[in-house]
């Protein structure tokens, strides 16, 4: 796979959402939709591989669908379409493709990040691909497979007139979304640095998606926001009052989840292969600006 970068670099390549941004609009889910020339782009079409698809397990062949859960207030990666209602963007697309490849209908499901894993291990969804980190109490209840490389970063209003950074976040209010790896995982280590350091904590305060907690920022009830620094540059490029601030990871490549139960996880990996290698994949990732970060072979972590 591609070397990881460093967060400056990035945050440099991230940049490049910028292209899909309408200026002086303050809403990044309508604004995408509404008319880039980057998204008006036809999504590339993967072809059928039937050596992929031989690795579906019956059941699925039968139903011929993908359920996928996803998150939508993360936009441009997941968002709801004005017109249709449904869910739109990075994720979506990438989905569609492995199921071309796969010779499957993809359903994608809009759900918070915290109801995804409930979900999929009550059998309401198949996978998930939403901005997942692969970590090690995720990895207890999902098998996944790589599909992009994303950090994580902090927003804060334009100026930085609280001088938010990754060191002085003590007692500062800190938006985030529910179950996201910023909530469960960066978070709560640096606000028990600031106890142990006889500090306040971190006043973390819970949102349902990444765009909720992006307008508690713009209208001043959050001193910063933690999130995917894709969806965070791209919502300061869309609202000149907030501004990305510093990396809180290194970053990781984020995995499509599939419940540990299933035996689906080598057909979605053959079929994300089969998109690296075609280029489909590459081109997909280029059309929402973030075509630095693709990876050049999906792995499966158990």
């Amino acid at each position: 796979m591609k070397n990881i970068r460093k967060s400056s670099q990035v945050l440099a390549s991230l940049a490049a959402i910028a292209m899909l941004a309408l200026t002086g609009c303050s809403d990044p889910e309508a604004a995408l939709s509404e008319g880039s020339d980057e998204k008006s782009q036809e999504r590339p079409t993967a072809e059928f591989n039937q050596e992929a698809a031989d690795l579906l397990p019956a059941d699925v062949k039968k139903k011929g669908t993908l359920e996928v859960a996803t998150t939508m207030g993360m936009a441009p990666l997941g968002y709801p379409d004005p017109k249709s209602g449904e869910v739109v963007g990075l994720n979506p697309d990438i989905m569609a493709a492995i199921g071309e490849v796969l010779g499957l209908k993809v359903t994608m499901k809009a759900a918070s990040m915290d109801q995804i894993i409930p979900g999929i291990q009550a059998g309401r969804y198949d996978a998930t691909a939403a901005n997942m980190a692969i970590t090690d109490d995720r990895i207890k209840v999902l098998d996944f497979v790589q599909y992009y490389f994303a950090n994580s970063s902090l927003a804060q209003p334009k100026g930085n007139p609280k001088n938010i950074t990754a060191d002085t976040l003590c007692g500062k209010s800190v938006g985030l979304e529910v179950g996201s790896f910023q909530f469960t995982e960066v978070m709560p280590v640096k606000s028990k640095a600031c106890a142990e350091a006889g500090d306040q904590p971190i006043d973390v305060q819970g949102f349902p998606d990444q765009q909720k907690a992006l307008s508690a920022l713009d209208s001043g009830r959050v001193d910063a926001v933690a999130g995917d620094t894709p969806i965070l540059l791209y919502a300061a490029n869309l609202n000149d009052k907030i501004e990305v601030g510093d990396a809180l990871t290194d970053g990781s490549i984020l995995g499509i989840g599939v419940d540990k139960k299933s035996p689906m996880t080598e057909a979605i990996a053959a079929a994300m292969n089969d998109l690296i290698d075609s280029g489909v994949y590459q081109k997909t990732m280029e059309m929402y600006g973030v075509g630095d970060l693709a990876i050049d072979h999906a792995e499966i972590k158990k």
